[in-house]
């Protein structure tokens, strides 16, 4: 179960391709349960989760797909676990205001926030800049959005292919 909102969704997880003691969260679009009413409000996917038998696995990443058009949501949490967001995965959440993203992020692959059209505050807390593709945010959440960037990182990421073009960056001086 994810937490979202004052609800308890069902989600999907799948072992990580290279590393079975790791999951994935969501299956995409068609898969995933997260496109009910119900993926409303604030979404917060959680560091683990158990199977059946009480085995524990990270959550390493968000799948594609996995919270594509939940237009219902409107702040994601992704705990530090994560280390990948896969394409698409939150494409079209048209009433996403405010994303954190976690200290392991790695990669973050297309279109990820494309069409998030109420995007206006990204916390980027890794130290280490991602890689992205240059398509992860669509042109009016680059002019708009404020992308909060650890202490001691504006010009690691004004120096980048995508995080230097937020219009507005601030240091957060609190992490």
């Amino acid at each position: 179960m994810v937490k979202c909102g004052r609800n308890e969704i069902p989600m999907t997880f799948r072992h990580h391709p290279k590393h079975k003691r790791y999951v994935v969260v969501g299956e995409g679009k068609y898969g995933s349960p997260a496109i009910d009413v119900t993926a409303a409000g604030r979404l917060v996917v959680p560091d683990s989760v158990s199977d059946a038998s009480g085995q524990r696995y990270l959550v390493r990443a968000v799948g594609r797909q996995a919270f594509a058009h939940c237009s219902r949501l409107t702040e994601v949490i992704l705990p530090d676990s994560v280390s990948d967001i896969g394409d698409q995965a939150f494409v079209g959440c048209t009433r996403l205001r405010e994303v954190t993203l976690p200290k392991a992020l790695r990669f973050i692959y297309p279109f990820a926030f494309r069409d998030c059209t109420h995007l206006n505050v990204v916390r980027l807390n890794a130290v280490n800049r991602p890689a992205v593709y240059d398509n992860i945010f669509d042109q009016q959440t680059l002019n708009r959005a404020t992308l909060i960037i650890p202490a001691g990182t504006s010009t690691h990421y004004s120096n980048s292919l995508v995080w230097g073009m937020f219009h507005y960056r601030v240091e957060d001086f609190d992490q």
